[in-house]
């Protein structure tokens, strides 16, 4: 899904082909951790597309004691069942403006600092 998403957006893969090449030469060329770390971006891109293709859709849970919602009048009782839509949060505009868009900026460090806890979990939670 990256692979596709660079290819129809070619402003993001100039971007990161550049991050590429120059964090490459800074290194003098070698592959080594310091690399792959400096390269922001690529994350960025790599981050985006598993928010935007999931490959977990929901987390199944079950609850091991009653617990209330804080601010609500909502109670999780012990044994009940809890499905978490991961698909449904990942593509939730509320969180994700636009969320058919294919936005790497969206997890800039500045963005992702302004992100609710639990509305990017795309490998599930534990």
């Amino acid at each position: 899904f990256t692979l596709y998403e660079l290819a129809v957006n070619k402003e993001v893969q100039d971007r990161l082909r550049e991050e590429i090449v120059t964090t490459k030469a800074k290194y003098g060329g070698n592959l080594n951790n310091n690399f792959l770390t400096d390269l922001r971006y690529m994350n960025m891109v790599l981050e985006e597309a598993s928010r935007k293709y999931s490959i977990t859709l929901i987390i199944l849970r079950q609850a091991t004691k009653n617990y209330k919602v804080p601010g609500q009048s909502l109670v999780i009782e012990k044994g009940q069942k809890i499905v978490i839509p991961i698909l449904a949060i990942h593509n939730d505009p509320k969180y994700y403006p636009n969320p058919n868009t294919f936005d790497p900026e969206r997890f800039s460090a500045e963005e992702k600092s302004k992100r609710l806890n639990g509305t990017y979990i795309p490998f599930g939670d534990g």
